[in-house]
């Protein structure tokens, strides 16, 4: 299932996380994608439109993580990042 689903023909390339929170959500574009968990690993990631792409990572506890990723088409790109603890947690 898509955030935004590719329009017919329109290029589709790959997004990997290896962020250390399995269990943080994933929304791309503004719209939730699933866990990080689901797009981390071997042959598991996430089927985006090719282009930019505004990538949020939330888990509770934690600073949120927002990127800006190119997906280039016909290829996955892997982000690797890390969540930082808010303080007082």
């Amino acid at each position: 299932q898509l955030p935004l689903p590719p329009r017919d023909g329109a290029p589709v390339g790959g997004l990997q996380l290896d962020v250390d929170r399995r269990r943080a959500q994933v929304y791309v574009d503004g719209s939730y994608a699933g866990l990080v968990d689901e797009f981390s690993g071997y042959y598991r990631h996430l089927d985006l439109p090719a282009g930019l792409r505004l990538i949020e990572i939330f888990e509770p506890g934690y600073e949120p993580l927002t990127l800006e990723i190119v997906v280039p088409p016909g290829r996955t790109t892997t982000y690797r990042g890390t969540l930082t603890r808010t303080p007082g947690h």
